[in-house]
């Protein structure tokens, strides 16, 4: 696979189900000039790609130089894509990844290439009134909660809202990350010596105390911010 292919490929990624003219109308590009692009009637060159790495604001590199197939083998619970810009600016459009993370047990992580199934529009003074801090807005994604350890904070199979830009345990709280390979999502706790405590509030499951070879197999890939409950009323 050539430079061009796979930014291509990169594009592809980022669109998700989006259709042509969907991506085009929520980024203000040309309909046709993407199509070009897509169809391989024209190159993606090196400008060409910076320019569309500004004009949808995704991060430097994304399409100027997208990773080769050697380093997609990687294994991790998070893409990562921008969330794209809404027409009206007081709104964002956050990615809701194809992917869940097991709250029991753990559950293989997947691939990366994982594309975004939909999006929610969200206002950001809404946000902002939830009390919420996170790293940027493009870093906010939506994932699904799999299993029963966390019930009583949230459920299996609700949203949640995650910042994909934390990957250290900085203060107590929800996180989603790998060990040993498998995907979790639990609460972490800071203890003395540098050691983690892993903790399921469903009291059925009783804490892991993490230990230092297991942090150095730990990879914290977001921060759960909220949660998403469905409740019957």
């Amino acid at each position: 696979m050539d430079i061009n292919e796979k930014r291509i490929a990169s594009l592809r990624t980022i669109m998700g189900t989006l259709s042509q003219k969907e991506f085009a109308e929520a980024h203000d590009l040309d309909a046709s000039y993407l199509s070009q692009l897509l169809n391989g009637h024209r190159k993606l060159g090196e400008k060409a790609a910076l320019n569309l790495e500004l004009k949808i604001g995704l991060a430097a590199g994304t399409l100027t130089s997208p990773p080769g197939e050697e380093s997609t083998t990687a294994r991790t619970n998070v893409v990562r894509l921008p969330t794209r810009a809404s027409k009206d600016k007081n709104f964002v459009l956050i990615p809701h990844l194809d992917i869940a993370a097991s709250m029991g047990h753990g559950k293989a992580a997947p691939d990366m290439h994982i594309e975004v199934i939909r999006d929610m529009t969200v206002h950001l003074d809404w946000l902002k009134m939830q009390g919420l801090t996170f790293s940027t807005v493009e870093n906010l994604a939506i994932i699904t909660g799999d299993g029963d350890s966390m019930s009583g904070t949230f459920a299996d199979g609700d949203a949640l809202l995650v910042d994909r830009g934390i990957s250290e345990v900085r203060t107590d709280a929800i996180y989603v990350f790998t060990l040993d390979g498998d995907l979790y999502i639990k609460r972490l706790q800071r203890l003395t010596g540098g050691l983690l405590r892993m903790i399921s509030d469903n009291p059925i499951y009783p804490p892991i105390t993490i230990d230092e070879s297991m942090i150095e197999r730990m990879h914290i890939q977001a921060r759960v911010l909220l949660a998403w409950n469905a409740k019957k009323l």
